[in-house]
């Protein structure tokens, strides 16, 4: 949970979202409690299997507003989490998200996608973003990348604070979005 306590005392210390440090719930996919958080952490989702509950509720949270931040996957596991959610909306594909794409600068300037890239495994970090119903990015999936990490971690030597700093303000413009 250290990761989630770090990033809720960066929002609250930085924006005027009044989070409570925490404030992190762990839940299922098909439970109800979900449409009480506007804001969601999927991690590890190379091998996500959704049952048809888990689908349809994500699909109404999503299109209810609600954000969706996919995260610590690399390699192949990208092929899986399309096609989960591909069940989730067949209509929808994930685009790549560039630098110039507004949620990379909502609340900081994200200045550099890749400061993470030679702390993390399976390649260069690539960023993806679905939208739902009204056009919205709705979900955001960082394939070669882990932020949890970088807030777990922050102060140990293998996260040194530069990227560890992208990581934390990466995470509250995902909060804020």
């Amino acid at each position: 949970p250290e990761s989630e306590i770090n990033l809720n005392e960066f929002v609250g210390r930085t924006t005027r979202v009044q989070v409570e440090t925490r404030s992190y719930r762990l839940l299922e996919l098909s439970s109800p409690e979900i449409f009480e958080y506007p804001f969601a952490y999927i991690s590890e989702p190379g091998e996500m299997e959704m049952s048809e509950n888990e689908v349809a509720n994500l699909r109404e949270y999503i299109d209810r507003g609600g954000f969706v931040l996919i995260d610590d996957f690399d390699g192949d596991h990208m092929d899986n989490l399309r096609e989960e959610m591909h069940r989730v909306f067949a209509d929808r594909h994930f685009e790549r998200l560039e630098i110039e794409n507004p949620i990379f600068d909502l609340v900081f300037k994200v200045r550099d996608l890749q400061s993470m890239g030679d702390y993390v495994q399976g390649g260069d970090p690539v960023y993806y973003g679905l939208r739902n119903d009204v056009g919205e990015i709705a979900v955001v999936a960082l394939h070669n990348n882990d932020l949890a990490n970088f807030w777990e971690w922050y102060g140990s030597p293998q996260y040194p604070l530069q990227p560890a700093t992208e990581a934390f303000r990466l995470g509250t413009n995902f909060v804020v979005h």
